[in-house]
């Protein structure tokens, strides 16, 4: 488709706050047991309370100023809005956007090159997969609407499907493993559009219409972060939806590899012509987070995530603090989860309740195979999280 309170934003906060509390405990310790002769008992309290104070300070002053200092960014030499995103390890990532742009980084982010694709330079491309630094494939969001496969390093470009409708608009494209993946665009002819492929994406075979619930007036996905489709283990599969008249959004849900799709209300995220569901992440085939809300209101916090634990059968919204607002993609990793949207980046151990991590903004987060884990976004922008700041994120969750 077209388109409440927080802990301050770095992990260092805890510790900070647990020295606070044993300079506390023993500075009111030492004023309540000075010999009454000593000094006043209230001038002591009074200076320790000041103290405390000083240093509470400091310590939410010291993670404010440390807060950016999550991500590393890079020069791209573009400014293209980039949507999609691949990371490959710490080194490969791919990331493709408006204006048929694809970039790709071999080294870590040092460089960056550029990869156009013939006649397609006016085409917005944001659903990626990437197997290694010489092996991916794109899917276009818009007309011409085409899966294309590079085995080359981005060199040259071989269309693998076309779909020929003025209605198709490939809003995502996930793989399960090197060989097996899922693509969906909107409505073709009122039904969703899904295709799959098993041989590394060589060749697509459209889903049957009639194993595909019926789509409501209006309603779409929503090609943000090439992660409102998502793919767990050998079968499972989901994809959110929003668009359309006011009301709770939809997902649709497969148990056997996408052969057979079920539908299931997202109660706790609304939707309407820009809002609804935008991405989904699962940790196991039955904890999973749905993000979104209205792109239209980026810092509105309410709406915008549910969890589930039963496979995607049933959704409510988290128990704790939500994202800071309209949010565009989730992950987990090792146990923890990560969401990103324009205003920001928010982090929760357990789903249920989320703090903020970063006020860098992306379209898009992605976890590589050795753990490290890029953004991108708006201007041309990508970062990868720094070491340190992964550590401090993920290992909570281990």
């Amino acid at each position: 488709m077209r388109e409440p309170g927080t802990i301050p934003q770095v992990p260092h906060l805890r510790f900070g706050l647990s020295y606070i509390g044993l300079l506390a405990y023993w500075h009111f310790r030492t004023a309540f047991s000075q010999p009454p002769n000593d000094r006043p008992m209230c001038v002591s309290i009074v200076r320790s309370l000041t103290l405390v104070s000083v240093l509470a300070t400091s310590v939410i002053v010291s993670c404010a100023a440390h807060a950016d200092d999550v991500w590393q960014s890079f020069e791209t030499r573009t400014q293209a809005g980039l949507r999609g995103l691949a990371a490959v390890n710490k080194d490969v990532a791919w990331a493709c956007g408006s204006k048929g742009t694809i970039v790709q980084t071999i080294d870590g982010g040092t460089s960056w090159f550029h990869h156009a694709i013939p006649n397609l330079q006016d085409v917005e491309i944001r659903s990626i997969h990437a197997w290694d630094r010489d092996q991916a494939i794109v899917a276009t969001a818009g007309q011409p609407a085409l899966i294309l496969k590079t085995t080359d390093r981005g060199v040259t470009w071989v269309t693998k499907y076309e779909n020929k409708s003025p209605q198709a608009f490939f809003d995502g494209m996930k793989f399960r493993n090197d060989r097996s993946g899922l693509a969906f665009s909107d409505p073709v002819d009122g039904s969703l559009l899904i295709v799959r492929t098993d041989d590394g994406g060589d060749s697509w075979k459209a889903i049957e219409p009639a194993a595909i619930p019926a789509m409501d007036h209006g309603e779409a996905g929503f090609a943000a972060s090439n992660s409102s489709l998502h793919l767990f283990g050998d079968d499972f599969a989901w994809i959110g939806l929003g668009g359309g008249s006011d009301g709770p959004s939809r997902l649709f849900r497969s148990q056997d590899g996408g052969l057979r799709w079920t539908s299931q209300i997202v109660q706790p995220i609304a939707r309407g012509t820009s809002s609804g569901i935008f991405s989904i992440a699962f940790e196991s085939e039955f904890k999973g987070v749905a993000v979104g809300g209205d792109y239209n209101k980026t810092t509105v916090d309410n709406q915008n995530v549910a969890i589930t634990v039963d496979t995607g059968k049933s959704w409510r919204a988290p128990r704790g603090n939500r994202p800071r607002g309209f949010r565009s993609c989730v992950i987990a990793i090792e146990k923890t989860w990560l969401t990103c949207g324009p205003s920001g980046c928010d982090w929760s151990l357990d789903g249920e309740d989320w703090f903020a991590m970063s006020d860098i903004g992306f379209h898009v987060i992605a976890v590589a195979s050795d753990g490290s884990i890029w953004g991108s976004g708006s201007g041309g922008r990508i970062a990868r999280m720094t070491d340190a700041s992964r550590r401090q994120f993920t290992i909570r969750g281990q």
